[in-house]
């Protein structure tokens, strides 16, 4: 009788610490998941940042580059206004010459 009670206590003692280790071992486990998970967020953190510097920087470049296309397409627009201006006050100065050409005729 006392062989079973000692086995019988063996056997609790042994299954009481298996319990206590499993239970260790799934807090661990969980630890180690929440760990892993706040490491990724992280890295994905980090990437969502680094590819919005780099978008921000690439767009600050295509708007200097927009800024200076419409810099030059404006000097070219009132180059273009001045030549016609010009244009415009010499077929003015043609059509007077051409009237005291008529006249004389």
């Amino acid at each position: 009788m006392e062989y079973l009670k000692l086995a019988a206590v063996v056997i609790g003692a042994s299954a009481f610490w298996k319990f206590a280790e499993m239970l260790i071992n799934y807090r661990w486990q969980r630890k180690l998941k929440t760990a892993e998970m706040q490491d990724i967020r992280s890295q994905t953190n980090e990437r969502v940042i680094g590819n919005w510097i780099s978008w921000s920087d690439k767009m600050e470049e295509r708007i200097q580059e927009l800024e200076k296309n419409n810099k030059e397409m404006r000097a070219t627009i009132t180059r273009q206004r001045e030549r016609i201006n010009d244009l415009e006050v010499y077929i003015e100065e043609l059509e007077h010459k051409l009237k005291k050409y008529q006249q004389k005729k």
